[in-house]
């Protein structure tokens, strides 16, 4: 059986990171004898064109899309795009979105053979053994299709109860290179589980309350291999990584025992951080710690069932400083309750708390309490348009403040940042001083400019191969101009862009071979 595994395209902006629930797809399904092919279109250009040449060249047997609701619209148009192109291939999604809105998936979209629900890795597997038999799916655990014009919903599957069971993520079928370029952190998880009930995440609904660990070994044996990778930093993605405590502690004293410390930066929660700890994490490598407070009002977090007080927050940010290790607030502004003026006692205690913040808007996701919920809560939805569910614009509006005034409070914040950066830029330009961290600022923009450019108009895939008897040096300086020609970058800019790029590893040139310049795979033969 051939499967074929696709990421559709997901903003830059919003920093993306490797696709780790599909690697980790990939790696259980690799484990058992299928084969998998992974094409990520967030750091590949997609088109129709591109998508056929994958199709008559790869012949899956099925093709299988995840999404959230940011990309959702996207993951469809693929699908459809695969549907009609190859009709014989078994269509799959999965991911939080259509896991709970499955039944407007199966029904608006004929091109959607199946919905997995929830954790992908044993439903999915399942289903490929039974198209091998010719088997019917209609037992099979966490999945949803139409039959009839109707919609069925199988029962739901449990949750495997030990995740160690699992493959490291096959991500050596990744174009890793291409994030590490960007300078974007590579991810991981030591658990899968959520014991919150925020009303307005759907952690805990898609991988249970119950936290799964990771045995700790493993843990630091995947971190270990990460760290080897040279990404800038990674970031430990699980919803709390500091829920158990001793494990947390565990983790980071066996990194330290091994001298494997890199930096990494995880989630937290203000009520369960201890100096202990802190100091622990910071040894390991950690460089920083991200704390959702989202909002400044006591009462609108009692409403959304957060579970913290003003003051915890306080204290852990206290604790943070006396240790050294930086804390990155987040807030959601058009939470049940707010008004212009709990938006200005959250923007108060934001600027109080910490100097590294930021903001998101309110986005009632499928799936949350806040949408099912809404009228409840005295939340009016203004749209199901899923492209505008990027929690940078208002898509609802709370009894007291319209989704017009969040808007002009999350844009004033967006362009005083803006403002900022052009502002530094132009100095630069000037030849004016300016400092360590803004001159970081403006190589990094540059460098997320370029990249990008270099990825999406495929320039180093559609550049011609060298003469027979090129050096590596001919090689580069012919890129250069080849580059030059192509996009508005200067020669010196692309120079020392693309010298940052070989130092990296993450293009490569060798005159001895096919002469011509390439990304790099940074793991495995995938």
């Amino acid at each position: 059986m051939r499967v074929l595994l696709i990421n559709p395209p997901y903003p830059f902006e919003e920093s993306p990171t490797p696709p780790f629930g599909l690697a980790s797809l990939a790696a259980y399904l690799l484990e058992r004898g299928v084969e998998v092919r992974l094409e990520d279109y967030v750091v590949t250009h997609y088109s129709r064109e591109q998508v056929q040449r994958v199709l008559n060249d790869y012949r899956p047997d099925i093709i299988g899309a995840t999404a959230v609701t940011m990309n959702i619209n996207r993951g469809l148009r693929i699908i459809r795009d695969c549907k009609e192109l190859y009709p014989e291939a078994v269509t799959v999604m999965g991911g939080p979105h259509v896991t709970f809105d499955a039944d407007n998936i199966l029904k608006d979209n004929p091109s959607v053979d199946y919905v997995v629900r929830r954790e992908g890795e044993l439903t999915f597997y399942e289903m490929v053994e039974r198209m091998d038999a010719s088997t019917t799916f209609d037992d099979i655990e966490g999945l949803s299709f139409c039959r009839d014009g109707k919609v069925v919903h199988n029962p739901p599957r449990p949750l495997i109860p030990d995740i160690n069971v699992l493959p490291y993520p096959a991500r050596h079928l990744l174009q890793l290179s291409k994030y590490k370029a960007l300078g974007f952190p590579i991810n991981m998880t030591t658990s899968r589980g959520c014991p919150n009930k925020c009303i307005f995440c759907v952690g805990s609904k898609m991988v249970g309350r119950r936290v799964r660990h990771f045995d700790v070994p493993r843990v630091v044996d995947e971190f270990a291999m990460l760290a080897k990778l040279g990404f800038r930093q990674i970031n430990i993605v699980d919803d709390c990584f500091t829920t158990h405590r001793r494990r947390c502690t565990a983790i980071c004293d066996e990194i330290t025992r091994r001298g494997v410390a890199y930096p990494w930066t995880a989630f937290a929660r203000v009520d369960n951080v201890t100096r202990e700890l802190l100091e622990s994490m910071k040894r390991s490598g950690c460089i920083m710690l991200c704390f959702g407070i989202e909002s400044g009002n006591q009462e609108i977090l009692d409403r959304v069932k957060k579970r913290i007080t003003l003051e915890k927050c306080q204290k852990a940010m206290a604790l943070c400083n006396e240790v050294g290790l930086p804390g990155m607030t987040s807030y959601i502004l058009g939470l049940p309750g707010e008004t212009p003026e709990t938006v200005e006692e959250t923007l108060r205690f934001a600027k109080e708390l910490s100097p590294h913040y930021g903001f998101h808007v309110l986005a009632p996701f499928p799936g949350t309490e806040v949408r099912e919920k809404c009228d409840e809560y005295g939340i009016r939805i203004l749209t199901d348009d899923w492209d505008q569910y990027d929690a940078n614009r208002s898509v609802c509006e709370t009894d007291y403040i319209s989704a017009a005034e969040i808007n002009v409070i999350a844009d004033h914040f967006n362009l005083s940042i803006k403002r900022y950066l052009d502002e530094l830029g132009e100095q630069k330009k000037r030849g004016e001083p300016i400092s360590p961290q803004g001159e970081e600022l403006i190589n990094n923009l540059n460098t997320f400019a370029f990249v990008e450019r270099l990825m999406m108009e495929e320039l180093i895939e559609r550049y011609p191969v060298s003469p027979n008897g090129c050096t590596g040096e001919e090689i580069v300086r012919n890129f250069i101009v080849y580059v030059d020609e192509n996009t508005k970058f200067t020669q010196d800019e692309i120079r020392r862009e693309v010298n940052r790029l070989i130092e990296l590893n993450c293009i490569s040139i060798d005159p001895k071979s096919v002469p011509q310049i390439r990304w790099r795979k940074l793991m495995g033969d995938g």
